[in-house]
């Protein structure tokens, strides 16, 4: 016989599958356990080694030895013509078959479920994952500059690195918000990669002196802590200099990482945005003050983007900067004038380089703004064809889809923002909004909750951040949670937002005293802003001997709506509150007209059917109320809060209909 025919006779190639496959599954299951317990690599490698030294003592003892009901019998021991089923195969096939159908299983979930879907997986890194390949994180350069003032310049170097960097496709970079905590950290490369979850890390130094520049960098493997390159760069001071400085690090990164570079990539590069020096300095103090989230930095931010452009009128960033800021205090303030300066900044931004994403996502937010959704996205992909990881892109997508209706894709759209971004507070306060006002699912107020809490946990000392952790609890009717965290909001700084949502609670507390006392504070900071002067109109309406000055809140309530509706005719939920003005302003007819309008742009959403119900009470048709009521419900369980909590309806209380609202 044979040597092949005596291995077959005695199932060593039999023996052989089954072996590979149990390798091969030990391996898979070895693979995630040790992950999950953050095991050190030598294990994995020494169980690697150890199985392959087995296979060939497997096969040695496959070819002595037969498995049979009575246990191993040495082949010499069988007869020739022994039954089939008494010896491996009876045992061996099974076994192997069971093997094999495991082997398929597990490929299947490893391949189709098991597998990371950042757009649907749920949001945040998981403790113990290991790095992405080509992931780094920029942290923050530190300045040895003799002068502390040029922190700014030092922070914008770093940022325009990180941008660089963030801009190769083939390259996954932390976000300037996730790194910024790191500033000064004591901690060790290996505990900052651990917690970003990177397989490299960039740091640098910058010092300014005089007309000479020193910018030097380094980059870390975190796996073995070792530097794969470093540099110094000594040059004169000058726009040249700077942008060739920041290329070629950003290049060499690339190269260290053999991250290829596409022609666009290599356009972006050697992209020079600017040919002032001062220009650029200036433009640098107006992006540090737009990361601030403190009550004057939009209109600080302005006035470096306009000196900016005193030194260089061509200068397309500076002019999307302060389009930017613009709609910043137009969604603050209400004040119509901030939208046509943005509206204006964005036309000449535009004019002037219209392939830049910083370009594509400031008019994208404009269109947002007034209502030209369709627009805006097409704004927004136009700038993640350029940049497919832009995070500001993604969130200001997110917000044109949830406008359109288009919740479950805007909600795919943020969550992939996340992915990117997962420390990056303005996405969670995007979601946070997304899921309080657009959301469709009953959760959605409990979800607000955790994004407003998240928001709080990354910028802890931001007034407009507890303001909307109080409003995310007040929606769920925990009113001394929302108080304390709008206590919390004025102490950090009194801001309209604050004093309105503290007006919010002591009217529906029934402190109509204190309520109108917080909505004059709110307008003495933002006199444009029609939801303080209507909700100073009803504060004054339900204390009583105030219809005077009620109807001159309601009237400069409705002027100021107007003007807003006039810019975007699409905002059902401002068309929703200016119906409410008209009912109780005397005007009926325009409140119904206007009511109609919000219900069908809005596509009836349960905030619109709450207006109306509250329009149809105040003109005394508590039948329509409460049709208007139950399909509130109907189409969204979580507004049932609501009913109890308006003073407006209580007047209800009683109708049977009224009482399964409150109580199902």
């Amino acid at each position: 016989m044979s040597l092949i025919g005596e291995m077959r006779r005695r199932h060593v190639f039999r023996a052989a599958v089954a072996y590979t496959v149990v390798w091969w599954l030990l391996v898979q299951v070895a693979g995630l356990l040790l992950e999950a317990f953050e095991a050190p690599p030598w294990i994995f490698q020494a169980l690697i080694i150890l199985l392959a030294t087995g296979f060939p003592v497997a096969m040695i003892l496959a070819w002595f030895f037969e498995l049979t009901p009575a246990g191993l019998v040495r082949n010499e021991d069988m007869p020739e013509q022994a039954d089939s089923v008494s010896g491996i195969r009876g045992y061996l096939n099974p076994i192997v078959i069971s093997m094999l159908s495991a082997a398929v299983i597990l490929f299947a979930l490893d391949k189709f479920v098991w597998t990371e879907n950042p757009l649907i997986d749920s949001p945040g890194p998981v403790a113990g994952t290991a790095a992405r390949p080509n992931s780094l994180a920029v942290l923050p350069f530190s300045n040895r500059s003799s002068v502390a003032e040029d922190a700014y310049f030092v922070d914008g170097i770093h940022d325009d690195v990180l941008t660089l960097l963030a801009k190769i496709e083939s390259l996954k970079v932390v976000s300037r918000t996730s790194v910024m905590r790191f500033r000064d950290t004591q901690k060790s490369i290996p505990e900052i990669s651990k917690e970003l979850k990177v397989s490299y890390i960039l740091e640098g130094g910058v010092q300014r002196a005089g007309n000479q520049v020193r910018i030097n960098a380094q980059l870390i493997d975190t796996a073995t802590d070792e530097h794969l390159w470093a540099e110094t760069f000594d040059r004169e001071m000058s726009i040249e200099n700077l942008f060739a400085i920041q290329s070629e690090i950003a290049r060499a990164i690339a190269s260290a990482l053999d991250a290829e570079l596409s022609a666009v990539d290599e356009q972006r590069l050697d992209n020079v945005p600017t040919d002032s020096l001062d220009a650029y300095d200036a433009y640098l103090l107006g992006r540090q003050s737009l990361l601030s989230t403190t009550a004057g930095a939009n209109e600080e931010a302005i006035a470096h983007f306009q000196q900016a452009i005193a030194l260089d009128n061509d200068f397309a960033g500076a002019f999307a900067g302060i389009c930017q800021a613009h709609l910043n205090l137009y969604v603050r303030t209400g004040d119509t004038e901030h939208f046509d300066e943005a509206e204006t900044a964005c036309g000449r931004a535009l004019s002037i380089d219209g392939d830049l994403a910083e370009v594509h996502v400031a008019l994208g937010a404009l269109f947002r703004n007034n209502g030209e959704y369709a627009r805006a996205e097409s704004q927004l992909r136009k700038a993640l064809a350029a940049q497919p990881q832009y995070v500001e892109a993604l969130l200001e997508l997110g917000l044109a889809l949830s406008l359109q209706g288009r919740i479950r894709e805007a909600e795919t759209v943020l969550l992939e923002a996340e992915r990117l971004q997962p420390d990056h507070w303005p996405v969670h306060d995007v979601l946070f909004t997304f899921y309080r006002n657009f959301d469709d699912s009953p959760d959605r107020f409990d979800r607000a909750v955790q994004r407003a809490m998240r928001v709080v946990e990354l910028i802890p000392d931001s007034s407009f951040a507890w303001n909307n952790l109080g409003t995310a609890y007040h929606s769920l009717q925990q009113y001394e949670a929302a108080k304390n965290a709008w206590d919390r909001a004025l102490e950090l700084a009194p801001t309209r937002t604050g004093y309105t949502n503290r007006g919010l609670q002591y009217y529906y507390e029934g402190r109509y005293a204190d309520a109108a006392e917080m909505q004059q504070k709110a307008i003495e900071l933002a006199p444009n802003d029609h939801r303080a002067w209507g909700r100073l109109g009803e504060s004054y309406r339900l204390m009583g001997g105030k219809d005077e000055e009620a109807q001159a809140a309601y009237a400069n309530a409705i002027r100021l709506a107007e003007g807003m509706l006039e810019i975007n005719d699409q905002d059902w939920r401002t068309s929703g509150l200016l119906a409410t003005y008209y009912a109780h302003g005397g005007r009926p007819a325009d409140a119904r007209a206007r009511v109609e309008s919000a219900l069908a742009v809005s596509g009836r959403d349960p905030e619109v059917l709450l207006y109306a119900a509250l329009v149809e009470q105040e003109l005394g048709d508590d039948e329509a109320a409460l049709q208007a009521l139950e399909e509130m419900v109907e189409r969204n369980e979580a507004f049932r809060l609501y009913i109890v909590d308006d003073p407006d309806l209580k007047s209800l209380a009683g109708n049977e209909r009224f009482d399964r609202l409150i109580t199902p």
